[in-house]
């Protein structure tokens, strides 16, 4: 990596954060990557909420089986293919879905104290740099707006090193917390690579050390590719969210729980 000042994407996988006991150890890796790295002016932290908070916060929400199935099936279905239910489409839903990823930021803005590093917690629920619009369980990114929301973003945080953003949801138009969909928080790195031009990697850390086709089954396949444009073409399954191909605007890694690891290093192609 280069020495001279740069800004770099890390999204934190809810695989890798299985309580909070697990947070400490994801911190210390975090500090330890800011000390090698001392040319990076800023690091944006994209955390998930710990593994199965979605779904606990589902189980509350949504007891009923049959009510259950229908809150499942509108956070996982794509952007167009049908109105949502009325029923679920208000803020205080995705408030309460997005409560997890509220959550871990602020977990891990504490144990990033304890190793020395202060972080700037940036939720939905302030100044989020990502505007999206339609229903509140699952919006689409308006990327225009977006882009005039992080010049506001930009001038407030300027001096910050270390900001920590909760994944899977944006705000809209009326500033009110909406959801980009089920495990949207991948997509949320991948967005602020676009927004912001002088990010030149994203590291998405999970639990596996790379990217797979037939992920979990007998016909899985590391990944080893150099351009997005080659790696959409060999259509990886659900190491990340597809919608991250599209956005994505710097080079990026799949990496294991240790944030300086190698893993899989996909460059972006070139454009003209």
């Amino acid at each position: 990596m280069n020495a001279e000042k740069r800004r770099v994407v890390l999204k934190i996988g809810g695989s890798v954060l299985p309580d909070e006991a697990s947070f400490p150890s994801v911190a210390a890796h975090i500090a330890d990557f800011l000390r090698a790295e001392s040319g990076i002016e800023r690091l944006y932290i994209v955390v998930s909420a710990m593994k199965g908070a979605t779904d606990r916060a589902i189980d509350r929400l949504a007891p009923d089986p049959e009510a259950k199935s229908g809150l499942r099936r509108l956070l996982e279905w794509d952007a167009g293919a049908f109105l949502p239910d009325v029923k679920w489409n208000r803020p205080r839903y995705s408030l309460a879905l997005l409560w997890g990823e509220i959550e871990a930021a602020h977990i891990l803005s504490e144990a990033l104290l304890e190793e020395g590093v202060r972080a700037k917690i940036v939720t939905q629920l302030g100044l989020f740099p990502i505007v999206v619009t339609g229903a509140y369980l699952r919006s689409n990114l308006d990327l225009a707006a977006s882009r005039r929301r992080f010049v506001v973003f930009e001038r407030i945080y300027r001096d910050e090193r270390v900001l920590i953003l909760s994944g899977f949801g944006a705000v809209n138009g009326r500033d009110e917390p909406a959801l980009l969909g089920r495990n949207a928080s991948d997509y949320v790195a991948a967005i602020l690579s676009a927004l912001d031009d002088k990010v030149d990697l994203t590291i998405f850390l999970k639990d596996v050390g790379g990217i797979f086709s037939c992920f979990q089954t007998d016909k899985q396949r590391l990944i080893r590719m150099t351009d997005v444009d080659r790696l959409r073409a060999a259509c990886p399954e659900k190491i990340l969210d597809p919608r991250v191909l599209d956005i994505i605007a710097c080079d990026f890694r799949v990496t294991g729980s240790a944030v300086g690891s190698r893993g899989t290093l996909v460059r972006r192609a070139k454009t003209a």
